[in-house]
Protein backbone atom coordinates (compact mmCIF):
# COMPACT_ATOMS: atom_id res chain seq x y z
CA UNK A 1 0.00 0.00 0.00
CA UNK A 2 1.68 3.49 -0.99
CA UNK A 3 2.26 5.90 1.83
CA UNK A 4 -1.04 8.22 2.60
CA UNK A 5 -1.33 11.26 3.98
CA UNK A 6 -5.03 10.67 5.02
CA UNK A 7 -6.59 7.61 7.39
CA UNK A 8 -9.82 6.77 7.61
CA UNK A 9 -11.91 6.61 10.56
CA UNK A 10 -15.71 4.71 10.75
CA UNK A 11 -18.35 7.34 12.65
CA UNK A 12 -20.25 4.53 13.98
CA UNK A 13 -17.76 2.31 15.72
CA UNK A 14 -14.58 5.01 16.17
CA UNK A 15 -12.15 2.92 14.62
CA UNK A 16 -9.53 3.51 12.10
CA UNK A 17 -10.04 1.78 8.43
CA UNK A 18 -7.70 0.98 6.61
CA UNK A 19 -8.13 2.33 2.74
CA UNK A 20 -8.53 -0.56 -0.02
CA UNK A 21 -5.07 -1.33 -2.20
CA UNK A 22 -7.92 -1.39 -5.56
CA UNK A 23 -10.72 1.06 -5.51
CA UNK A 24 -11.25 2.44 -2.29
CA UNK A 25 -12.77 1.61 0.72
CA UNK A 26 -16.79 3.06 1.02
CA UNK A 27 -17.67 1.17 4.18
CA UNK A 28 -16.42 0.13 8.02
CA UNK A 29 -16.44 -3.66 8.34
CA UNK A 30 -18.04 -3.19 11.62
CA UNK A 31 -21.62 -3.63 10.22
CA UNK A 32 -23.73 -4.37 7.97
CA UNK A 33 -25.27 -2.75 6.01
CA UNK A 34 -23.11 0.32 7.20
CA UNK A 35 -24.24 2.27 10.48
CA UNK A 36 -22.05 5.00 9.88
CA UNK A 37 -20.29 7.31 7.59
CA UNK A 38 -16.14 6.88 7.04
CA UNK A 39 -14.23 10.07 7.53
CA UNK A 40 -10.95 11.58 6.48
CA UNK A 41 -8.11 12.30 9.05
CA UNK A 42 -5.65 14.60 7.95
CA UNK A 43 -2.23 15.00 9.81
CA UNK A 44 -1.39 18.51 8.46
CA UNK A 45 -3.11 21.81 9.71
CA UNK A 46 -5.45 23.78 7.02
CA UNK A 47 -3.18 25.21 4.47
CA UNK A 48 -4.23 26.00 0.35
CA UNK A 49 -1.01 24.93 -1.85
CA UNK A 50 -0.26 27.14 -4.94
CA UNK A 51 -1.51 27.14 -8.29
CA UNK A 52 -5.53 27.32 -8.56
CA UNK A 53 -8.82 24.32 -8.67
CA UNK A 54 -9.83 22.11 -6.06
CA UNK A 55 -6.36 21.04 -5.62
CA UNK A 56 -5.13 23.65 -4.40
CA UNK A 57 -6.51 22.28 -1.17
CA UNK A 58 -5.21 18.52 -1.58
CA UNK A 59 -3.83 18.22 1.82
CA UNK A 60 -7.59 18.19 2.91
CA UNK A 61 -8.43 15.95 0.07
CA UNK A 62 -8.10 12.06 0.35
CA UNK A 63 -6.69 11.51 -3.03
CA UNK A 64 -4.12 9.58 -4.19
CA UNK A 65 -3.34 12.19 -7.11
CA UNK A 66 -4.10 15.84 -7.92
CA UNK A 67 -5.38 16.86 -11.49
CA UNK A 68 -5.01 14.33 -14.02
CA UNK A 69 -4.61 17.25 -16.91
CA UNK A 70 -2.90 20.48 -15.94
CA UNK A 71 -4.47 24.05 -16.22
CA UNK A 72 -3.60 26.04 -18.87
CA UNK A 73 -4.42 30.08 -19.90
CA UNK A 74 -7.32 28.80 -21.94
CA UNK A 75 -8.33 25.93 -19.60
CA UNK A 76 -8.13 27.29 -15.93
CA UNK A 77 -8.64 24.68 -13.31
CA UNK A 78 -11.92 24.25 -11.89
CA UNK A 79 -12.92 25.00 -8.52
CA UNK A 80 -14.65 26.83 -5.28
CA UNK A 81 -14.39 30.79 -5.22
CA UNK A 82 -15.68 32.87 -2.37
CA UNK A 83 -16.23 36.60 -2.48
CA UNK A 84 -18.13 39.43 0.14
CA UNK A 85 -21.41 40.48 -1.48
CA UNK A 86 -22.39 44.30 -1.35
CA UNK A 87 -25.37 44.54 -3.31
CA UNK A 88 -27.18 41.09 -2.12
CA UNK A 89 -26.38 41.74 1.59
CA UNK A 90 -28.02 44.90 1.31
CA UNK A 91 -30.81 43.61 -0.25
CA UNK A 92 -31.55 41.01 1.95
CA UNK A 93 -30.37 42.76 5.20
CA UNK A 94 -26.64 41.46 5.99
CA UNK A 95 -23.27 43.43 6.39
CA UNK A 96 -21.11 40.48 6.52
CA UNK A 97 -22.40 38.33 3.47
CA UNK A 98 -19.76 35.50 1.63
CA UNK A 99 -20.89 33.86 -1.33
CA UNK A 100 -19.26 30.46 -1.96
CA UNK A 101 -20.01 29.86 -5.69
CA UNK A 102 -19.03 27.03 -7.78
CA UNK A 103 -19.77 27.52 -11.40
CA UNK A 104 -18.98 29.12 -14.27
CA UNK A 105 -18.30 33.31 -13.95
CA UNK A 106 -15.05 33.94 -14.98
CA UNK A 107 -14.96 37.41 -13.91
CA UNK A 108 -15.07 35.66 -10.19
CA UNK A 109 -12.36 33.00 -11.29
CA UNK A 110 -15.20 30.53 -11.57
CA UNK A 111 -14.46 27.95 -14.25
CA UNK A 112 -16.21 24.58 -13.39
CA UNK A 113 -17.74 24.06 -16.93
CA UNK A 114 -20.42 21.64 -15.31
CA UNK A 115 -21.80 25.02 -13.81
CA UNK A 116 -21.99 22.63 -10.54
CA UNK A 117 -20.21 22.26 -7.21
CA UNK A 118 -20.62 18.34 -8.16
CA UNK A 119 -17.70 18.71 -10.38
CA UNK A 120 -15.36 19.58 -7.33
CA UNK A 121 -16.65 16.11 -6.12
CA UNK A 122 -16.02 14.45 -10.10
CA UNK A 123 -12.47 15.56 -9.76
CA UNK A 124 -11.54 14.47 -5.91
CA UNK A 125 -13.43 11.09 -6.22
CA UNK A 126 -11.46 9.88 -9.79
CA UNK A 127 -8.48 11.21 -7.95
CA UNK A 128 -8.92 9.28 -5.05
CA UNK A 129 -8.92 6.21 -7.61
CA UNK A 130 -5.44 4.32 -8.39
CA UNK A 131 -3.97 4.91 -11.15
CA UNK A 132 -4.21 1.34 -12.64
CA UNK A 133 -7.56 1.01 -11.73
CA UNK A 134 -9.44 0.25 -14.73
CA UNK A 135 -12.67 -0.84 -13.55
CA UNK A 136 -16.04 1.59 -14.51
CA UNK A 137 -17.20 4.01 -12.01
CA UNK A 138 -20.78 3.32 -11.44
CA UNK A 139 -22.44 6.90 -10.30
CA UNK A 140 -25.79 7.44 -9.70
CA UNK A 141 -27.81 10.69 -10.40
CA UNK A 142 -30.60 13.40 -10.32
CA UNK A 143 -28.72 15.41 -13.10
CA UNK A 144 -26.36 17.73 -11.79
CA UNK A 145 -23.75 14.94 -10.26
CA UNK A 146 -24.22 12.82 -13.48
CA UNK A 147 -23.24 15.58 -15.90
CA UNK A 148 -20.39 16.47 -13.57
CA UNK A 149 -18.57 13.15 -13.56
CA UNK A 150 -19.56 12.14 -17.56
CA UNK A 151 -18.04 15.59 -17.94
CA UNK A 152 -14.85 14.53 -15.57
CA UNK A 153 -14.54 11.13 -16.43
CA UNK A 154 -14.74 11.94 -20.36
CA UNK A 155 -12.28 14.65 -20.11
CA UNK A 156 -9.82 12.05 -17.89
CA UNK A 157 -10.49 9.04 -19.18
CA UNK A 158 -11.97 7.43 -16.27
CA UNK A 159 -14.47 4.71 -17.24
CA UNK A 160 -17.45 5.47 -16.21
CA UNK A 161 -21.26 4.42 -16.03
CA UNK A 162 -23.79 6.83 -15.34
CA UNK A 163 -27.27 6.15 -14.66
CA UNK A 164 -30.23 9.18 -14.14
CA UNK A 165 -33.90 9.27 -14.42
CA UNK A 166 -35.07 9.56 -18.02
CA UNK A 167 -36.43 12.68 -16.76
CA UNK A 168 -33.30 14.29 -16.22
CA UNK A 169 -31.67 13.84 -20.00
CA UNK A 170 -32.44 17.63 -20.50
CA UNK A 171 -29.48 18.77 -17.77
CA UNK A 172 -27.33 15.96 -19.08
CA UNK A 173 -25.08 17.79 -21.60
CA UNK A 174 -21.59 18.21 -21.84
CA UNK A 175 -18.69 20.63 -22.70
CA UNK A 176 -16.02 17.88 -23.14
CA UNK A 177 -15.24 16.15 -26.11
CA UNK A 178 -17.15 12.30 -26.88
CA UNK A 179 -15.13 8.80 -24.75
CA UNK A 180 -15.99 5.96 -25.64
CA UNK A 181 -15.26 5.14 -21.82
CA UNK A 182 -18.22 6.83 -20.62
CA UNK A 183 -21.74 4.95 -20.83
CA UNK A 184 -24.73 7.36 -20.10
CA UNK A 185 -27.72 5.08 -18.57
CA UNK A 186 -31.52 6.31 -18.69
CA UNK A 187 -33.87 4.57 -16.50
CA UNK A 188 -37.19 5.61 -18.45
CA UNK A 189 -40.98 5.90 -17.44
CA UNK A 190 -41.47 7.59 -13.79
CA UNK A 191 -38.15 6.62 -12.75
CA UNK A 192 -36.93 9.70 -10.11
CA UNK A 193 -33.53 9.15 -8.21
CA UNK A 194 -34.13 6.52 -5.80
CA UNK A 195 -35.07 4.23 -8.27
CA UNK A 196 -31.49 5.26 -11.08
CA UNK A 197 -29.80 4.35 -7.56
CA UNK A 198 -31.28 0.78 -7.37
CA UNK A 199 -30.79 0.48 -11.19
CA UNK A 200 -26.96 1.80 -10.20
CA UNK A 201 -26.60 -0.60 -7.11
CA UNK A 202 -27.15 -3.33 -9.37
CA UNK A 203 -24.53 -2.33 -11.97
CA UNK A 204 -22.21 -2.35 -9.31
CA UNK A 205 -23.25 -5.45 -7.70
CA UNK A 206 -21.60 -7.02 -10.85
CA UNK A 207 -18.22 -8.34 -10.82
CA UNK A 208 -15.87 -5.69 -12.58
CA UNK A 209 -17.71 -2.49 -12.08
CA UNK A 210 -16.33 -0.11 -9.27
CA UNK A 211 -19.44 1.62 -6.69
CA UNK A 212 -19.09 4.93 -6.59
CA UNK A 213 -20.92 5.32 -3.33
CA UNK A 214 -22.30 8.79 -3.10
CA UNK A 215 -22.38 10.43 0.50
CA UNK A 216 -19.87 7.04 1.66
CA UNK A 217 -17.29 8.15 -0.47
CA UNK A 218 -14.87 10.76 1.40
CA UNK A 219 -13.49 12.21 -1.59
CA UNK A 220 -16.82 12.86 -2.40
CA UNK A 221 -17.60 15.06 0.57
CA UNK A 222 -14.23 16.56 1.00
CA UNK A 223 -14.24 17.49 -2.83
CA UNK A 224 -17.67 19.65 -2.11
CA UNK A 225 -16.30 20.57 1.58
CA UNK A 226 -13.52 22.96 -0.54
CA UNK A 227 -16.45 25.57 -0.75
CA UNK A 228 -15.71 26.14 3.24
CA UNK A 229 -12.28 26.16 2.45
CA UNK A 230 -12.61 28.70 0.08
CA UNK A 231 -15.07 30.68 2.30
CA UNK A 232 -12.74 31.09 5.26
CA UNK A 233 -9.88 31.88 3.29
CA UNK A 234 -11.79 34.75 1.58
CA UNK A 235 -12.80 35.60 5.03
CA UNK A 236 -9.88 34.80 7.53
CA UNK A 237 -12.67 33.24 10.28
CA UNK A 238 -15.65 30.75 10.28
CA UNK A 239 -18.81 32.29 9.60
CA UNK A 240 -21.19 32.05 12.24
CA UNK A 241 -24.01 30.63 10.16
CA UNK A 242 -23.96 28.65 6.80
CA UNK A 243 -26.81 28.02 4.18
CA UNK A 244 -27.62 25.86 1.80
CA UNK A 245 -30.19 23.76 -0.35
CA UNK A 246 -29.89 20.01 0.29
CA UNK A 247 -31.29 16.99 -1.95
CA UNK A 248 -29.22 14.08 -0.02
CA UNK A 249 -27.49 16.53 2.08
CA UNK A 250 -24.16 15.20 1.65
CA UNK A 251 -22.69 19.07 0.66
CA UNK A 252 -24.06 19.94 4.14
CA UNK A 253 -22.44 16.85 5.75
CA UNK A 254 -19.38 18.01 3.83
CA UNK A 255 -19.33 21.37 5.12
CA UNK A 256 -19.81 20.32 8.56
CA UNK A 257 -17.03 18.08 8.83
CA UNK A 258 -14.99 20.41 7.10
CA UNK A 259 -16.01 23.16 9.87
CA UNK A 260 -14.81 20.25 12.64
CA UNK A 261 -11.08 20.35 11.01
CA UNK A 262 -11.17 24.21 11.14
CA UNK A 263 -12.13 24.41 14.96
CA UNK A 264 -9.25 21.30 15.83
CA UNK A 265 -6.96 23.75 13.89
CA UNK A 266 -7.74 26.74 16.36
CA UNK A 267 -6.95 30.04 14.00
CA UNK A 268 -10.16 30.28 12.39
CA UNK A 269 -12.63 30.28 15.62
CA UNK A 270 -13.54 27.92 17.83
CA UNK A 271 -17.59 27.51 17.27
CA UNK A 272 -19.00 25.62 14.19
CA UNK A 273 -21.05 27.65 12.31
CA UNK A 274 -24.79 27.25 12.61
CA UNK A 275 -26.42 24.87 9.76
CA UNK A 276 -29.52 26.37 7.74
CA UNK A 277 -30.31 23.86 5.30
CA UNK A 278 -33.21 24.10 2.80
CA UNK A 279 -35.77 22.43 0.53
CA UNK A 280 -37.84 22.67 -2.30
CA UNK A 281 -41.30 22.38 -1.06
CA UNK A 282 -43.28 20.14 -1.62
CA UNK A 283 -40.71 17.58 -1.24
CA UNK A 284 -39.24 18.09 2.41
CA UNK A 285 -38.23 14.79 3.88
CA UNK A 286 -35.88 16.09 5.99
CA UNK A 287 -37.23 19.23 6.56
CA UNK A 288 -40.42 17.80 8.02
CA UNK A 289 -38.26 15.09 9.67
CA UNK A 290 -36.17 17.89 11.85
CA UNK A 291 -39.21 19.92 12.90
CA UNK A 292 -39.86 16.61 15.00
CA UNK A 293 -36.33 16.52 16.20
CA UNK A 294 -36.66 12.97 14.74
CA UNK A 295 -33.56 11.08 13.54
CA UNK A 296 -36.13 8.90 11.58
CA UNK A 297 -37.46 10.33 8.31
CA UNK A 298 -41.29 10.37 7.76
CA UNK A 299 -42.84 7.10 6.06
CA UNK A 300 -44.31 8.41 3.03
CA UNK A 301 -44.99 5.76 -0.41
CA UNK A 302 -43.37 5.58 -3.31
CA UNK A 303 -46.42 7.27 -5.55
CA UNK A 304 -46.63 9.98 -2.94
CA UNK A 305 -42.99 10.79 -2.76
CA UNK A 306 -42.86 10.87 -7.23
CA UNK A 307 -46.05 12.83 -7.11
CA UNK A 308 -44.03 15.63 -4.79
CA UNK A 309 -41.04 15.23 -6.74
CA UNK A 310 -42.49 15.74 -10.28
CA UNK A 311 -43.71 19.65 -9.23
CA UNK A 312 -39.91 20.59 -8.01
CA UNK A 313 -38.55 23.66 -9.40
CA UNK A 314 -35.14 22.14 -7.85
CA UNK A 315 -35.58 18.76 -9.18
CA UNK A 316 -32.17 18.02 -8.19
CA UNK A 317 -33.25 18.20 -4.26
CA UNK A 318 -34.71 14.76 -4.49
CA UNK A 319 -33.50 11.82 -2.80
CA UNK A 320 -36.15 9.86 -1.66
CA UNK A 321 -33.51 7.92 0.96
CA UNK A 322 -30.89 10.62 1.95
CA UNK A 323 -27.54 9.77 4.34
CA UNK A 324 -30.31 11.40 7.16
CA UNK A 325 -30.26 9.09 9.76
CA UNK A 326 -26.86 7.32 9.63
CA UNK A 327 -24.35 8.14 12.00
CA UNK A 328 -22.19 11.46 10.57
CA UNK A 329 -25.51 11.66 8.17
CA UNK A 330 -27.52 15.63 8.26
CA UNK A 331 -29.54 14.78 11.29
CA UNK A 332 -25.80 14.43 13.26
CA UNK A 333 -24.77 18.19 11.31
CA UNK A 334 -28.09 20.11 12.41
CA UNK A 335 -27.76 18.90 16.00
CA UNK A 336 -24.03 19.31 16.49
CA UNK A 337 -24.47 22.85 15.07
CA UNK A 338 -27.87 23.92 16.39
CA UNK A 339 -29.09 23.99 13.06
CA UNK A 340 -32.48 25.01 10.95
CA UNK A 341 -34.44 23.49 8.35
CA UNK A 342 -36.44 25.62 5.45
CA UNK A 343 -39.41 24.86 3.03
CA UNK A 344 -39.22 26.84 0.22
CA UNK A 345 -41.74 26.84 -2.50
CA UNK A 346 -40.87 27.25 -6.43
CA UNK A 347 -41.94 30.66 -6.72
CA UNK A 348 -39.85 31.87 -3.53
CA UNK A 349 -37.22 30.51 -5.38
CA UNK A 350 -37.53 32.16 -8.46
CA UNK A 351 -37.46 35.34 -7.18
CA UNK A 352 -34.69 34.38 -5.33
CA UNK A 353 -33.08 33.35 -8.50
CA UNK A 354 -33.70 36.75 -9.73
CA UNK A 355 -32.79 38.75 -6.96
CA UNK A 356 -29.11 37.57 -6.88
CA UNK A 357 -28.95 38.04 -10.70
CA UNK A 358 -30.43 41.17 -10.16
CA UNK A 359 -27.95 41.56 -7.59
CA UNK A 360 -24.56 40.23 -8.62
CA UNK A 361 -24.62 39.79 -12.16
CA UNK A 362 -24.95 36.01 -12.98
CA UNK A 363 -27.53 33.14 -13.19
CA UNK A 364 -27.41 30.59 -10.58
CA UNK A 365 -29.46 27.45 -10.88
CA UNK A 366 -33.07 26.59 -9.21
CA UNK A 367 -31.49 24.66 -6.27
CA UNK A 368 -28.98 27.84 -5.42
CA UNK A 369 -31.80 29.61 -5.81
CA UNK A 370 -33.55 28.13 -2.90
CA UNK A 371 -30.58 28.88 -0.52
CA UNK A 372 -30.94 32.10 -1.10
CA UNK A 373 -34.73 32.44 -0.67
CA UNK A 374 -33.95 30.55 2.94
CA UNK A 375 -31.32 32.74 4.27
CA UNK A 376 -33.86 35.60 3.38
CA UNK A 377 -36.47 33.33 5.35
CA UNK A 378 -33.45 33.01 7.73
CA UNK A 379 -33.38 36.95 8.40
CA UNK A 380 -37.24 37.62 8.38
CA UNK A 381 -37.54 35.15 11.20
CA UNK A 382 -34.62 36.69 13.46
CA UNK A 383 -32.61 33.66 13.15
CA UNK A 384 -29.46 35.40 11.49
CA UNK A 385 -28.62 38.75 12.91
CA UNK A 386 -27.30 41.43 10.13
CA UNK A 387 -23.61 41.99 11.78
CA UNK A 388 -22.76 38.08 11.81
CA UNK A 389 -20.69 36.57 9.19
CA UNK A 390 -22.51 34.06 7.10
CA UNK A 391 -21.55 31.69 3.64
CA UNK A 392 -24.46 31.33 1.24
CA UNK A 393 -23.07 28.00 -0.81
CA UNK A 394 -24.72 28.78 -4.63
CA UNK A 395 -23.85 24.93 -5.42
CA UNK A 396 -24.36 25.93 -9.30
CA UNK A 397 -24.26 29.30 -11.60
CA UNK A 398 -23.14 30.56 -14.72
CA UNK A 399 -25.35 28.17 -17.03
CA UNK A 400 -26.51 30.89 -20.02
CA UNK A 401 -23.03 32.31 -19.57
CA UNK A 402 -21.49 29.27 -20.68
CA UNK A 403 -24.13 27.82 -22.80
CA UNK A 404 -23.27 31.46 -24.81
CA UNK A 405 -19.56 30.90 -24.89
CA UNK A 406 -18.97 27.24 -25.15
CA UNK A 407 -19.69 24.64 -27.45
CA UNK A 408 -22.10 22.59 -25.49
CA UNK A 409 -22.86 19.07 -26.64
CA UNK A 410 -25.95 17.43 -25.57
CA UNK A 411 -25.82 13.84 -24.20
CA UNK A 412 -27.95 11.02 -25.81
CA UNK A 413 -28.33 8.05 -23.08
CA UNK A 414 -26.36 4.36 -24.92
CA UNK A 415 -28.87 2.48 -22.87
CA UNK A 416 -32.52 2.97 -21.60
CA UNK A 417 -34.11 0.66 -19.22
CA UNK A 418 -37.35 -0.23 -17.20
CA UNK A 419 -36.39 -0.16 -13.47
CA UNK A 420 -39.93 -1.83 -12.96
CA UNK A 421 -38.65 -4.86 -14.84
CA UNK A 422 -34.87 -4.82 -15.69
CA UNK A 423 -32.29 -7.54 -13.76
CA UNK A 424 -28.70 -7.82 -13.40
CA UNK A 425 -28.32 -10.47 -16.09
CA UNK A 426 -29.82 -7.87 -18.09
CA UNK A 427 -27.85 -4.72 -17.30
CA UNK A 428 -24.81 -6.63 -17.28
CA UNK A 429 -25.40 -7.98 -21.37
CA UNK A 430 -26.97 -4.46 -22.49
CA UNK A 431 -23.17 -2.93 -21.27
CA UNK A 432 -21.41 -5.54 -22.73
CA UNK A 433 -22.84 -4.98 -25.73
CA UNK A 434 -22.91 -0.91 -25.57
CA UNK A 435 -19.38 -0.93 -24.98
CA UNK A 436 -18.97 -1.02 -21.36
CA UNK A 437 -17.66 -4.42 -20.50
CA UNK A 438 -16.99 -5.31 -16.60
CA UNK A 439 -12.88 -5.19 -16.18
CA UNK A 440 -11.41 -7.44 -14.16
CA UNK A 441 -10.01 -6.69 -10.44
CA UNK A 442 -5.63 -7.66 -10.16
Amino acid sequence: MESMHYRLRCLACGEPCPEQRSGFRLHCDCAAPPRGLLRAEYAERFASGGGGGVFRYRAWLPVRRSAPQPATPRKPAPGPVAYRSDELARRIGLDRLVVLFSGYWPERGAHCETCSFKELEALTVTARLPEDERRPLVVASAGNTGRAFHTVCSRTGVPAVVVVPEAALPALWTTAPPAAETTLIAVSGDADYADAIRVAGMISGLPGFLAEGGAHNVARRDGMGTTLLAGVESAGALPNHYVQAVGSGTGAIAAWEMAQRLVRDGRFGGQIPRMHLAQNRPFTIMADAWEQRSRQLPPLDEEQAKRRIAALRAAVLSNRNPPYALAGGVYDALSASAGAMYRVTNRQAERAGALFAASEGCDIDPAAAVAVAALQQAVARGAVERDQLVFLNVTGGGLRRLHGERRVRRLEPDLTVDHRTVTAADLARLLDAAGAPAQEVA
